[in-house]
């Protein structure tokens, strides 16, 4: 029960300041333990770094989900992109993505889960190549996130929900930008800031400024088959500042095993991607964490 109370006090203050701000938002940002910036990955660093987007060659479709600390019957977040190809050097993606903290009554009638809170974000997400050559290439992207958080009604002091704050329902757009330059195929920088807009939730005293993060990192292919990727992340107003490491090898055609790590609070990411076919794919990896359980995720792709 402390356990549910504890990990109940942190994402309450997470959500408060928009969870699917977070940077482990997919099964390939799970595994690389969040230093995705800069890897080529087209639909899968659609959050991550939107330049990404116009990596794609063709439409696709990822859905998964992410269970927060192993608390499948609490806290999951899902997520759904859908990318669409106008012409050769633009990509244009829809993304769908929710979260919600549920808590079971004990009152002996109720039998169906009571909504604490719920966040939900509409993402359009537009990527284009700037230049490209046969050396290099200049790439940006942006999102245009709507935001729609729901708080449940307060129980209140008597416990029933008579004097307890009531529901409420706040909405807000935000805006973040991402770029991302390619060298002879091996070097790779990316850079994405997020809520570059600085959107706030609420009005007068009561408004809270969505959190404004920055991300920039490299990576690196020294063989064909192998990733290496490096990032830097850091929270405005903050200061701590994550550095992040991340791998990713193609054992097989059919196998990529992806791990990577974060320092403060130190974590370790594992995962893979396996192709089912030539259209589909299918990954997972999971996250831990210095005091709480594993994170886990799941992730379906389709290509046509």
């Amino acid at each position: 029960m402390i356990k549910k109370v504890f990990i109940l006090l942190i994402f309450n203050c997470l959500v408060a300041q928009i969870t699917t701000n977070n940077s482990f938002n997919n099964s390939k940002a799970v595994a690389l333990a969040g230093s995705a910036v800069s890897t080529p990955g087209g639909i899968e660093n659609i959050v991550n770094n939107p330049a990404n987007l116009s990596f794609n060659s063709t439409a696709s479709i990822s859905a998964g989900s992410v269970i927060f600390y192993e608390m499948d019957e609490l806290l999951e977040y899902q997520y759904c992109s859908i990318l669409y190809k106008p012409n050769k050097n633009t990509n244009l993606s829809l993304t769908m993505q929710h979260l919600g903290v549920d808590a079971k009554p004990h009152d002996g009638f109720t039998t169906r889960d009571i909504t604490l809170s719920s966040e939900r974000a509409i993402m359009f997400s537009h990527g284009f190549t700037l230049f490209r050559d046969r050396n290099s290439s200049l790439r940006m992207g942006y999102n245009a996130n709507y935001f729609l958080l729901k708080q449940g009604q307060s129980a209140g002091v008597s416990g029933d929900g008579t004097d307890g704050i009531p529901a409420i329902k706040r909405s807000k757009v935000g805006l973040d930008v991402g770029i991302w330059a390619s060298l002879r195929g091996k070097v790779f920088l990316g850079a994405f800031i997020k809520n570059i807009n600085s959107p706030s939730i609420g009005t007068g005293s009561f408004a809270n400024f969505l959190p404004k993060k920055i991300n920039i990192g490299f990576s690196y292919i020294p063989i064909k088959k192998l990733i290496t990727s490096f990032s830097y992340e850091r929270l405005a107003g903050s200061t701590t500042n994550h550095f992040r490491f991340g791998i990713e090898y193609e054992i097989h055609k059919y196998f990529t095993l992806r791990t990577g790590i974060q320092m403060k609070p130190n974590r370790l990411g594992v995962g893979f991607l396996t192709p089912i076919n030539d259209n589909s794919s299918f990954s997972y990896s999971f996250l831990s964490h210095p005091t709480l359980p594993l994170t886990h995720s799941i992730q379906i792709g389709l290509y046509f």
